[in-house]
C-alpha cells in the first residue's frame, strides 16, 4: 500500500506545478456554467419538467462545474501513451500491481486539480443573484450523502477509466477508443443532457449502468432532487459497482498481460 500512496503523492505534486491551466480551467467552467445556465432559465420560460425543478438544476450545474475535474471522463494522457508505445513494459519489471498504480495516479491527478479549482467556483456561484446563485444543501443529511456519493463517484470513475486504458492493448491507438468512451460517458453521465431531463427509460438505463452513479448522482443528492432514503440505495449501488469493476478491471489486466507482446522487447 505504501508504494501505490508514493506514486499517488508524486503524480499530486506534478499536477499541482500546473496551477496556470487549473486556474484557466477554473474560468472556463464558470463561464460554461452561467451559458448553461441561461439555456435553461430561457428553457423553463416556455415549459417546465417534472423531474428536476430550475433552483435544482442551477445547483446542479454549477456543482458539476466545480467538481468537473474530479469526475469527468479525463484520462490521463502518459499513460495512455506507455500502452501505445510499449513503454508499460518498464512498469511491469517492478514490483508493483499495474492496475493499482493506475489507479493511484488518476485519482492523484483528478484531485490535485480538482481541489484547486472547485472552492473557487463554489464561492462565486454562491454569491450570484437569484435564479443564477448555488443553492445551499436543505440539511445536513444531504450535505454529507453529496460527500460520501462524491468521494465514491470518484473511485468509480477511476475504476471505469482503467478499463479504458485496459482496453487500450487491443488497439493501435487509443484515437477511436478515447472517442467512443468519451461519448459514452459524457452521454451516460449527463454532460450533455442532465439525466433529470431524459426520458424516464433512459433515467433508469443512467442509473443502471455505474457511469451515471459516478458522474450524475452526487448532484442531483446535493440540489435535493434525490431523497435521502433513494439516495442511500444509491450509493450501496455506487459500492456494489466499485467493487465489481474492480474485480473485472483486475481480471482483464491480467489476461490481457499474459498474452501482451511488446514489439522490440
Amino acid at each position: 500500500m505504501k508504494k501505490y500512496f508514493s506514486y499517488f503523492k508524486l503524480r499530486f505534486n506534478v499536477a499541482l506545478q500546473y496551477r496556470t491551466s487549473a486556474i484557466a480551467g477554473m474560468f472556463t467552467q464558470l463561464f460554461w456554467g452561467i451559458m448553461q445556465i441561461l439555456v435553461y432559465i430561457a428553457f423553463y420560460k416556455n415549459t417546465q419538467s417534472s423531474n428536476i425543478s430550475l433552483e435544482q438544476l442551477v445547483s446542479y450545474v454549477w456543482l458539476k462545474q466545480a467538481f468537473y475535474t474530479l469526475i469527468s471522463h479525463i484520462t490521463d494522457s502518459e499513460i495512455r501513451s506507455s500502452v501505445e508505445s510499449g513503454n508499460v513494459a518498464y512498469e511491469l519489471i517492478r514490483p508493483t500491481n499495474l492496475y493499482w498504480m493506475w489507479f493511484s495516479k488518476t485519482i492523484a491527478t483528478r484531485l490535485s486539480t480538482g481541489l484547486i479549482k472547485f472552492m473557487p467556483i463554489i464561492l462565486i456561484a454562491s454569491f450570484l443573484p437569484d435564479k443564477y446563485n448555488l443553492n445551499p444543501p436543505e440539511s445536513l443529511s444531504t450535505l454529507l450523502l453529496f460527500i460520501i456519493s462524491l468521494f465514491i463517484g470518484v473511485l468509480l470513475i477511476s475504476a471505469i477509466i482503467n478499463l479504458f486504458y485496459i482496453s487500450i492493448f487491443h488497439t493501435l491507438t487509443a484515437k477511436g477508443t478515447t472517442s467512443i468512451f468519451y461519448a459514452l460517458t459524457s452521454f451516460f453521465g449527463g454532460t450533455y443532457i442532465p439525466v433529470a431531463l431524459m426520458p424516464e427509460i433512459w433515467q433508469k438505463i443512467c442509473y443502471v449502468l455505474p457511469i451515471g452513479l459516478a458522474i450524475d448522482l452526487p448532484f442531483r443528492l446535493y440540489s435535493g432532487n434525490i431523497g435521502i432514503n433513494s439516495g442511500i440505495r444509491y450509493i450501496g449501488l455506487q459500492i456494489i459497482w466499485f467493487i465489481v469493476l474492480i474485480i473485472i478491471g483486475n481480471i482483464l489486466l491480467k489476461r490481457e498481460l499474459k498474452k501482451t507482446v511488446i514489439q522490440g522487447g
